[in-house]
């Protein structure tokens, strides 16, 4: 036994790279407080997030069930499953475990397909109520871990700050620059148990003359920057040379006592928004703390702490669990075009097919929006409760596979209420805009309706695509409500522009037979009149 496992077969498949699979991710929580008070959790849901790396196979490989496991799974278990995640590999009972992973792998082949960029979920406006500014999470900006460029970018946002004031223009520099992840833990989100645990292993005892010589540093940098500020405002673009440099640091050496009971007193008074921690945030590469408003604070209001924290990462959520992009995609907007082989550039992205997972409430309950699924991720339907419904669109009595797409098309109907003779569920066509990814690695997604012409060049319906271009010219196509008590105000509707709409091309098509017809009679006019003329 121990000279096969000692074998060099045996330390090859030992130190291969299946053998070393990364360990899986915590468990996310799945549990959701009901009405009642009810935690209700689910064993089968598919997890928000993928916890285990999924690995795939050639499929002259996979024929044969070879994954690069030290054995060949059975042919029969994964029939139908190019994507496995592996949960133990030879366990105690000589078993490996493995499941199928395409609830994940197929979510992220739709997403690219899809094409809805990822972005940073902006603060909202007070006024407006609309979000200040869109932000790819592949800027510069956003996606990086290095400190030292988080550093660099904060001195130079001051400089060109300080030199638009003194232009007297606003200020066009980049937002700061932040950080999605850090080497320290999330203090605000820890237990007692678990912050008094992580002071023990950390060592910050042995750590005091390190944390002197950074606090020394960190005041130097700020003394200089000061001094230069101060120059370029007198009109002297000149650094600071070495020999001040030094004389800058004798000076903080030798008042170094002085300047650490001054950071001590001011963080009495200020609390959390102190420079002490910020500087020992930025020592121990911890993400920013923010507590709550209090009478010494600097930011009356929590508005105004959110912005003056938003550069060091401090959130009542704490940093992101993932990146930002989470993997999904790498597309950084949504300002393209797509240009169709026959019909040329279209003004709307493809719209997909979303499955209506439960529809809005008209009548009571907060629920004024549809729930739908799109790309494997439930969101909301962007279209409230409406306050004309349409009526032109009617369920039929039996269905087929012909009556079935055109079911589609009614979004009102498909949204208010689940037809359960409808083969295949209710269904409606969107357009993917935007999402972004919380702080719990969920995905948040934006939709819009889907347009009737996109819908129609999508489907490859050529009479609709002149239908959805007319009445784009003429308006909104008017519809006969049904019978109803009479109310003040309300008219019959216009018969005479209730019927089918006319295709804007017909007249022309008419005339264009007639005009060689037209041409002859104006020749042999011509020579009437040239033989009826008197002679000279």
């Amino acid at each position: 036994m121990s000279k096969s496992l000692n074998s060099p077969t045996a330390r090859l498949l030992q130190s291969s790279r299946l053998f070393s699979l990364p360990r899986p991710l915590p468990q996310p929580a799945l549990e959701t407080v009901t009405s009642t008070g009810i935690y209700r959790a689910s064993e089968t849901a598919t997890l928000p997030y993928p916890t285990q790396q999924a690995i795939t196979t050639p499929a002259s490989s996979q024929f044969r069930g070879d994954f690069g496991l030290k054995r060949p799974l059975p042919s029969k278990a994964i029939k139908g499953r190019p994507h496995l995640r592996i949960r133990a590999q030879d366990n105690s009972a000589h078993i490996t475990d493995f499941e199928s992973a395409l609830n994940h792998t197929q979510t992220q082949a739709k997403w690219q397909q899809m094409g809805a960029p990822l972005l940073i979920k902006g603060k909202r406006d007070t006024f407006t109520n609309n979000n200040k500014s869109i932000t790819s999470v592949y800027d510069a900006t956003v996606d990086n871990t290095d400190r030292e460029a988080v550093r660099l970018a904060m001195f130079q946002s001051s400089d060109a700050s300080s030199q638009s004031r003194r232009n007297g223009v606003p200020s066009s520099q980049p937002q700061a620059t932040k950080r999605w992840k850090y080497g320290g833990p999330w203090i605000t989100g820890m237990q007692e148990g678990q912050f008094a645990t992580w002071l023990s292993r950390s060592g910050l005892q042995e750590r005091k003359k390190e944390f002197r010589t950074f606090l020394i540093q960190r005041m130097l940098e700020r003394r200089v920057r000061n001094e230069e500020r101060v120059l370029r405002e007198q009109g002297e673009r000149r650094a600071l040379s070495a020999a001040q440099k030094e004389t800058f640091r004798a000076e903080i050496e030798s008042n170094y006592d002085t300047e650490l009971k001054r950071l001590r007193d001011e963080h009495e008074i200020q609390f959390l928004g102190s420079e002490m921690t910020a500087a020992i945030c930025d020592f121990l590469d911890l993400p920013g703390i923010r507590g709550q408003v209090g009478a010494g604070d600097i930011a009356a209001t929590s508005a105004l702490q959110d912005e003056l924290t938003s550069g060091l990462g401090a959130s009542d959520s704490g940093p992101p669990s993932t990146h930002p992009g989470a993997g999904l995609g790498h597309v950084r907007s949504n300002a393209v075009m797509e240009n169709h082989p026959f019909w040329g550039p279209q003004a709307y992205a493809s719209p997909v097919l979303a499955r209506v997972v439960t529809p809005r409430n008209n009548y009571q309950g907060s629920r004024y929006q549809a729930m739908i699924g799109v790309g494997g991720v439930v969101t909301n339907d962007p279209v409230g409760n409406s306050g004309r419904q349409d009526r032109r669109h009617v369920a039929p009595t039996e269905y087929n596979e012909e009556n079935i797409p055109e079911q589609y098309l009614d979004t009102d109907r498909m949204t208010t209420v689940i037809d359960t003779d409808l083969p295949g569920g209710n269904k409606t066509w969107v357009h993917p805009q935007t999402a972004h990814i919380d702080e719990r690695g969920r995905i948040r997604l934006d939709v819009g309706r889907g347009d009737q012409e996109a819908i129609a060049v999508k489907r490859n319906k050529v009479e609709p695509i002149h239908e959805a271009r007319s009445a784009s010219s003429r308006g909104p196509a008017p519809y006969a409500p049904q019978a109803s008590i009479a109310n003040f105000g309300t008219a019959l509707p216009d018969m005479r522009r209730a019927g089918p709409a006319r295709s804007l091309t017909t007249g022309f098509d008419e005339q264009v037979p007639q005009r060689p017809r037209r041409e002859s009679e104006t020749a042999a006019k011509i020579r009437e009149l040239l033989g009826n003329a008197p002679k000279r």
